[in-house]
């Protein structure tokens, strides 16, 4: 299948954002002094319109902190004292408030991307183009502006409801409610998914295709479902969509998961819409950093310290999984653990250890116990390496010697190609929004809240069969909970889902990770309220505007 490539392009001004894109289908610059108005016009220009809408999807899909932080799945490392539990992984209003700038950052560039999709879809009537590819473009801009409308109303609550393109400033805003939006987001999504071609239909990877809006939808529908202005039949809409996916989309769950995550097979059978990068660092501007973020940060250590490109990559420590997380992994029977995590850290250049002495490349430094198996002192003096085991993950210095606080961190996004970057922002796979995996875990959770628990329990049975050493024995569900389905999603989609709106669709955030203990910092420091659900509207765009907002309840601006 064509793949679509990343360059950097100049598509012309338009009010309000910048259309310099790096969009991942373009394979030429537009030549000539044409305006940009006009040059939209043609059909070449069109196409780059559209292309230019893909790209904030980059920076959506790579801004983690409101999806990862204090839920039960992810913390932040470093000390747990009382003293240091001020982060916005432990609800602290110092840290999650309206000056937050990753909330800001997730705000601004969801609405980068509806603007340019307004734009296009405004545009096209006028483009030189034919009927058929108006629908199938106007219909993938379409889907990009609901997936950021999903986003922003999941995470913000009320927000402006803009569909149409802005061409001068505007210093007033309309917060529309939440019924609002879902209304707005059902009704586009069905209208487009028709129009978009199928998996087999020619267009290229990274394109918008039906499987991904009839994703999209079912998401919408299963998360409308819970909300108090929910609609007869979503939870069953949902279900009908996930199966129909399954069913007919032509999409099939690959038989090892370990092959969904390697770096030479990312078009593969399985995944049905990716955002995308590029292994040429200038048509990226910077990079996916899926591969850092979720590795601790142990630059500091002697035999780990290399910044040579190609021998070693920048680890940030920016995430880790919880001990919850890990302790999900039944290991018995389940082969997820040791495809999802990397438990030992191999010298990438010669040293010396104050404890151990001379270290060689590809000598053992550290090494993170399984979490049912953690070793005595006794053991861990054997070793000429750093040892740690699960009381220790993400928490403990090294033996007080270094600023690092090791973990097995998430190895299933391992990037080899990726250069060393000191944000860890050369990354230049592709990030997984939608794979079939998870199609099966909504069918399960929209089968349960249709009422239907047993129809869901073969979606999420296949899930764990996949997962499993012996195809025959491994341990088969036989009731359907929230939890059970939560549980498979933490294991099956650790590092890809929204965890924190997995957690607020299902009504299990506070459950999960402050009363049950989760997430051990944001319990322990005692912070989190309700209000909490929604993320505050961002100060710096708030304080621009000539009228007044409400902003979300438990905020001071």
């Amino acid at each position: 299948m064509k793949r679509l490539k990343t360059i950097r392009v100049f598509c012309g001004a338009l009010m309000l954002l910048s259309m310099t894109s790096c969009s991942d289908f373009l394979t030429e610059s537009p030549k000539g002094s044409m305006n940009a108005d006009e040059f939209y016009k043609t059909k070449d220009g069109f196409e780059y319109l559209v292309k230019a809408v893909y790209d904030p999807l980059r920076w959506v899909s790579k801004n983690h902190d409101a999806h990862f932080y204090g839920t039960d799945l992810f913390t932040v490392p470093g000390f747990s004292d009382q003293t240091f539990l001020t982060h916005f992984n432990d609800y602290h209003k110092n840290a999650l408030n309206a000056s937050n700038s990753a909330i800001f950052l997730l705000f601004t560039d969801s609405y980068s991307l509806i603007q340019r999709a307004n734009t296009c879809i405004n545009r096209a009537s006028s483009a030189d183009i034919t009927e058929a590819i108006f629908k199938q473009r106007t219909s993938e801009a379409r889907f990009l502006r609901a997936y950021a409308y999903f986003t922003l109303v999941e995470e913000f609550g009320k927000v402006p409801l803009l569909t149409e393109e802005v061409k001068v400033p505007s210093f007033t805003a309309e917060l529309a409610p939440e019924k609002d939006i879902y209304t707005f987001m059902v009704s586009e999504l069905e209208a487009i998914y028709p129009l978009l071609p199928a998996k087999d239909g020619g267009q290229e990877w990274g394109r918008v295709n039906r499987a991904a809006a009839k994703t999209l939808l079912s998401k919408v529908y299963l998360t409308r479902a819970y909300k108090t202005f929910a609609e007869t039949g979503d939870a069953q809409k949902s279900f009908d969509l996930a199966k129909d996916i399954i069913d007919n989309e032509k999409y099939t769950l690959l038989p090892d998961f370990a092959d969904v995550f390697k770096a030479t097979n990312e078009v593969n059978n399985e995944v049905i819409f990716s955002v995308q990068w590029s292994t040429n660092v200038e048509l990226n501007w910077t990079g996916n950093n899926d591969y850092s973020v979720f590795l601790p940060y142990l630059q500091n250590i002697p035999g780990l310290t290399s910044k040579t490109n190609g021998v070693a990559q920048r680890m940030t420590g920016t995430y880790a999984p919880t001990r919850f997380a890990y302790r999900l992994f039944d290991r018995s029977w389940d082969t997820r653990y040791d495809k999802t995590f990397r438990s030992a850290y191999i010298a990438n250049e010669k040293g010396t250890s104050p404890q151990f002495g001379a270290v060689n490349v590809g000598d053992t430094v550290i090494y993170c116990t399984y979490p049912d198996q953690p070793w005595s002192a006794a053991k861990k003096a054997t070793k000429k390496y750093f040892v740690v085991n699960i009381d220790e993950y993400y928490e403990k210095k090294l033996y007080d010697l270094y600023t690092n606080f090791p973990y097995p961190g998430i190895d299933k996004f391992k990037d080899t190609k990726a250069l060393y970057d000191d944000n860890g922002n050369l990354g230049t796979r592709d990030h997984f929004v939608y794979r079939l995996g998870e199609v099966y875990l909504i069918a399960a959770e929209a089968a349960l809240k249709a009422g239907k628990p047993d129809v869901g329990l073969p979606y999420i049975n296949e899930i764990r069969k996949r997962a499993a050493i012996n195809k025959t024995t491994y341990p088969v569900l036989t009731t359907l909970t929230i939890d059970n389905i939560l549980d498979e999603r933490g294991r099956e989609l650790l590092g890809e889902e929204s965890r924190f709106m997995e957690l607020k669709r299902t009504g299990k955030l506070k459950e999960r990770a402050i009363t049950n203990g989760a997430n051990e910092r944001a319990a322990r420091a005692g912070y989190y309220n309700d209000n909490y659900l929604y993320r505050p509207l961002p100060y710096d765009w708030m304080r621009y505007l000539r009228n007044t907002v409400e902003q979300n309840a438990g905020y001071d601006y």
